[in-house]
C-alpha cells in the first residue's frame, strides 16, 4: 500500500460516525502505527473499543509528542480549535470538510500550516471518488459551459451543528471550483430552514467570469438519496452518478451536430420516428463504469504521501477555504432571506401555528 519502512504515527480525533470510519480504515494500514481515537464522550469511546478494538483517549491534548499526524472528524465548530492545537504542536493535520466555521478560521489554519511547513488537507472526499477521476480524464475544462449538481438525502440527525450548504452542498462547490478556474462573477441563492436553526434545503446559481454557469441543489429532507451531476460541454454532456459509480457520455451524432435534423419542424409521425431512434441514430451514448475503489482510503493515501514527499495534498487547506468562502456567501444570502420572510409573516399566522403545535 505504501512504504512500511517509514511508518507514521496517526490518531483520529472524533469518535462519531465518520470518525469511526476513518479509524477503521487508517488503523488497518501496514504503513501506519495507529495510536488512538480521541473523544470526550464515554459512549463514543466505548463503541470504538468494543466494535473496532482500538485504543481511545478522552482528551486529544494527550497526543502531544505521540503522533505525526491526526485526522479531525469532530463537529465543525471544533475544527479550528483542534486544528490549531495540532499544527502548533508540529502535527500534520487532516480536517474533515468544511475546514472551519468561517473563512477567518480557515485562513488562520492555512497561515499556521505554512509557517510550520506542515501538511493541511481537507476531507472533500468526492475528489477521490473513482468516477471523478474518469470525469477529469475525459473532459477539457475549457469546453465546460454549464454544470448542474443535485445532492439530496434523508434526514439522519447528524451534522445538525451546520446547515445543508456546509454539510452537503460544499462537496459540489468544491468539485465545481476544481474544474472551473475562473472567478465567480455572480452568486444567487435560496434556501429554508425546516427542522431547526440551520437551512435544510438550498439552491445556488453561480456565474463565472468566463461565462460558465452552475446550478447546485442540496437537501437533507428528501424522501430518497441522490448524488448526481451533469456537465455540459461544447460537443457532449456527462451524467455522473456518484452513488453508483457510473458516468454516461452523450454526444450528438454527426447528422445532429451538422444541423441536418430539425425535429421541431417535422410532421408528427416523423417526430415519433425520431423518438424511437433517439439513442440509436441521433444521440450516441456511452456508459463508463470506473473500477470501484474506496474514496476515503484514497484520501488517506494522498495525506500520507503528501507528508512523506513534502508536497501539497490534492485538496489543500486553500482549496477547502475557497469552497468555504463560497458556501458562506450562499448561507449569508439564505439567512438574509429568512429574516426578511419572518418579518412579513402576519403575527396572527405565527400565533396560530404555535397553538397548533401545542
Amino acid at each position: 500500500m505504501s512504504d512500511t519502512s517509514n511508518k507514521l504515527r496517526v490518531a483520529v480525533i472524533g469518535g462519531g460516525h465518520l470518525g469511526r470510519i476513518h479509524a477503521k480504515l487508517i488503523s488497518a494500514r501496514s504503513d501506519v502505527d495507529f495510536v488512538a481515537v480521541c473523544d470526550p464522550m464515554d459512549a463514543s469511546r466505548h463503541e470504538v473499543e468494543t466494535k473496532l478494538s482500538l485504543a481511545t483517549l478522552s482528551d486529544y491534548t494527550e497526543l502531544d509528542g505521540r503522533v505525526d499526524a491526526v485526522i479531525v472528524a469532530t463537529p465543525t465548530t471544533l475544527h479550528h480549535r483542534i486544528g490549531r492545537w495540532a499544527l502548533e504542536h508540529e502535527i500534520h493535520t487532516f480536517i474533515e470538510k468544511p475546514i472551519a466555521s468561517d473563512t477567518h478560521e480557515a485562513d488562520d489554519l492555512i497561515r499556521l500550516a505554512d509557517r510550520r511547513n506542515l501538511r493541511l488537507q481537507v476531507g472533500h472526499v468526492e475528489r477521490f471518488n473513482p468516477v471523478w477521476d474518469t470525469v477529469n480524464d475525459w473532459i477539457e475544462p475549457d469546453t465546460i459551459r454549464h454544470i448542474d449538481a443535485r445532492r439530496e438525502g434523508v434526514y439522519t440527525g447528524r451534522s445538525t451543528d451546520i446547515g445543508i450548504v456546509l454539510d452537503l452542498m460544499i462537496h459540489d462547490i468544491d468539485l465545481v471550483l476544481s474544474l472551473i478556474k475562473s472567478p465567480i462573477a455572480k452568486l444567487r441563492a435560496y434556501g429554508r430552514a425546516v427542522l431547526g436553526e440551520h437551512e435544510d434545503f438550498a439552491i445556488a446559481d453561480l456565474e463565472f467570469q468566463n461565462g460558465t454557469t452552475a446550478h447546485l441543489r442540496a437537501s437533507r429532507i428528501s424522501a430518497s438519496a441522490t448524488r448526481a451531476m451533469e456537465i455540459h460541454c461544447d460537443d457532449e454532456w456527462l451524467t455522473i452518478d456518484f452513488a453508483t459509480n457510473c458516468v454516461t457520455v452523450t454526444r450528438p451524432s454527426d447528422e445532429v451536430a451538422c444541423g441536418q435534423l430539425k425535429a421541431d419542424s417535422l410532421p408528427p409521425h416523423e417526430r415519433m420516428t425520431v423518438k424511437d431512434e433517439l439513442f440509436s441514430r441521433w444521440l450516441n451514448r456511452m456508459d463508463i463504469k470506473p473500477v470501484a475503489g474506496n474514496a476515503i482510503c484514497k484520501e488517506h493515501d494522498d495525506f500520507l504521501t503528501a507528508i512523506r514527499s513534502h508536497r501539497s495534498p490534492v485538496v489543500s487547506g486553500r482549496d477547502g477555504a475557497r469552497a468555504l468562502q463560497v458556501a458562506c456567501e450562499i448561507t449569508e444570502q439564505i439567512a438574509a432571506q429568512t429574516q426578511s420572510a419572518l418579518s412579513v409573516i402576519p403575527a396572527a399566522r405565527l400565533e396560530a401555528a404555535r397553538r397548533r403545535a401545542g
